[in-house]
């Protein structure tokens, strides 16, 4: 594992300390095992983003107080070459998914945007739930969103807006790499 690993794990035992909850009370509320969540906090496995997702839920704060951060506040321009991705490990190896973080990563945002790149066969960690809206626009490729028990095949040029209170997913059904404009609000990391 690497640095990413061991200070988001410090991140989640802080968060989960200050709120006073043990091991297993936030491991029963997100629905894996205390052995997972200690060895997620001693940074020796990795959680996938669905898995942090129901760690934030369950610690009562939003997922961003638990991903590492870089140095400095938040900008008003995301340069080209500077802006950051979020891949593995806060999305599980073999996803095939990268997010590129478009907006800044300010306290005060009231959404933020990413475009996340779907490798071919590429998928989300199941389906999520959490507050706030999104909206989507897939710019290159296909991609099968899955809003609850329906999917919806969006190709380049097709957009969609839901609750995020929908339980949502999605997957890169085709044979070149997806990629998807993708609003939060408010932001989720």
């Amino acid at each position: 594992m690497d640095g990413q690993d061991a200070e988001t794990g410090r991140l989640i035992r802080q968060v989960r300390k200050r709120a006073g909850k043990t091991l297993a009370v936030v491991a029963r509320d997100c629905d894996c095992t205390v052995s997972f969540l200690s060895k997620l906090e001693t940074g020796h496995t990795q959680a996938s983003l669905n898995m942090l997702h129901r760690i934030a839920h369950a610690l009562g704060v939003n997922i961003r107080t638990l991903v590492p951060t870089q140095a400095g506040g938040a900008s008003r321009i995301v340069r080209a070459g500077t802006r950051r991705f979020l891949a593995a490990p806060h999305i599980r190896g073999g996803d095939g998914i990268r997010l590129e973080m478009l907006s800044g990563q300010g306290g005060e945002d009231v959404f933020q945007v990413n475009l996340h790149h779907v490798a071919p066969g590429g998928r989300s960690d199941g389906q999520i739930v959490h507050d706030g809206d999104e909206f989507i626009f897939v710019l290159a490729g296909e991609i099968d969103l899955e809003l609850g028990p329906e999917t919806h095949r969006l190709g380049a040029g097709d957009a969609a807006f839901f609750p995020s209170r929908e339980p949502h997913g999605y997957s890169n059904p085709g044979s070149g790499e997806a990629v998807v404009l993708w609003l939060n609000s408010p932001p989720t990391y």
